[in-house]
């Protein structure tokens, strides 16, 4: 057992964790209105998933298998498109004249990354806009990441949750209107949870090379990309992580430099980083 996890502070699952996976199974069974019997079964499922992984695992790894066993136990291959609907429609409704410069779509771009239907805590998204984004960062590593923008020819943006992704596409164009750069917007392999997946971002695809990872768990782990999306994200000249699904399966594991950009929506992530819950973080990891 190394220091940090004495003190709790690396991104393996913690008991705060397991409470959250069971209460979105339960909030999966009321999305697609399940009768009292299949919830139950989608509940007994994802406890027995729980029981069966100890306290190594991230909880994106764990989310996948729940979210796979929610689909077998529904026959439903995408159980949250119904929120990943919503979530886009809603976003297209928001006003974004106000961005002018990088950092306000980045400020945009991370506000957005409450609409997570896996969150613990659920935000408003025009209440955040309204509140937060003339606040700054309380880690702000955006100076880093201006730098090396000039340089740069090469990107990768890891996208996070659908609707969130309407502004990610604000975020690429505003970076393209200044530098000219190649970007590539990495998505999950397969629906999981309400993260972007080809199908979504295709709203995107007239800004950016949209690149299946493969991946099937809802952050980006190495160790289930495809080869393609390996040898990008090892030679770009930036990576940017969405989300922190994203930073748990990232942040401990990537040998390159990585920039992570999300809010804190959970307790566990606010000890880890020792931020508060609702704060916007431009992390370099």
């Amino acid at each position: 057992m190394t220091p940090n996890d004495k003190e709790g502070k690396n991104l393996n699952i913690k008991p705060d964790c397991i409470a959250c996976l069971l209460n979105q199974a339960l909030k999966v069974s009321k999305l697609l209105e399940l009768d009292d019997i299949t919830s139950k079964k989608v509940l007994d499922g994802a406890a027995q998933i729980l029981m069966d992984h100890d306290m190594s695992y991230t909880p994106p790894q764990i989310a996948k298998h729940i979210y796979q066993a929610i689909s077998k136990i529904t026959g439903n291959d995408d159980p949250v498109s119904l929120s990943k609907k919503h979530a886009t429609k809603e976003a297209l409704k928001v006003n974004t004249s106000f961005v002018q410069t990088i950092k306000d779509a980045v400020k945009l771009s991370v506000i957005a990354n409450v609409i997570d239907f896996g969150a613990q805590k659920q935000f408003d998204l025009n209440e955040m806009i309204q509140n937060h984004f003339s606040r700054g960062f309380a880690i702000d590593d955006f100076p880093l990441f201006e730098q090396e923008l000039k340089k740069a020819k090469e990107m990768v943006v890891i996208g996070d949750n659908a609707g969130e992704h309407i502004f990610d596409k604000l975020l690429i164009e505003t970076i393209k209107k200044h530098y000219n750069i190649k970007i590539h917007y990495f998505v999950r392999g397969k629906p999981i949870i309400n993260d972007v997946t080809k199908n979504e971002a295709a709203f995107l695809a007239d800004c950016a090379n949209i690149i299946d990872t493969g991946v099937q768990t809802p952050g980006y782990d190495l160790k289930e990309s495809n080869a393609k999306a390996k040898e990008i994200f090892d030679h770009a000249d930036i990576v940017l992580a969405k989300g922190m699904g994203n930073f748990e399966s990232l942040y401990q594991a990537a040998e390159r430099t990585v920039y992570f950009l999300f809010v804190v929506k959970c307790d566990v992530v606010a000890r880890i980083i020792d931020q508060e819950v609702k704060s916007m973080i431009f992390k370099q990891g």
